[in-house]
């Protein structure tokens, strides 16, 4: 993962991102994806935003291996 800082300027009425070459998309993509939490957001290429998520090297077989979780509770039914 790269941890980077990048530019705002605006353009025109628009607002656009300064994306430095660390981070830049390759020249292939042509339309992202925004998705806004607050003033959180999430830039992703269209039609690949999960895809490169699964097909990575997954979770290693020790992950959460070391988590304790309590015992089932006993609830009154709904």
């Amino acid at each position: 993962m790269i941890n980077t800082q990048a530019g705002l300027f605006k353009t025109n009425q628009n607002q656009a991102i300064h994306m430095p070459k660390a981070v830049a998309f390759p020249e292939s993509i042509k339309k992202v994806s925004v998705v806004a939490f607050g003033n959180t957001r999430i830039i992703t290429p269209i039609d690949e935003s999960w895809d490169e998520c699964f097909d990575g090297p997954g979770i290693s077989d020790d992950f959460m291996s070391a988590r304790e979780q309590p015992g089932d509770q006993i609830r009154e039914p709904l």
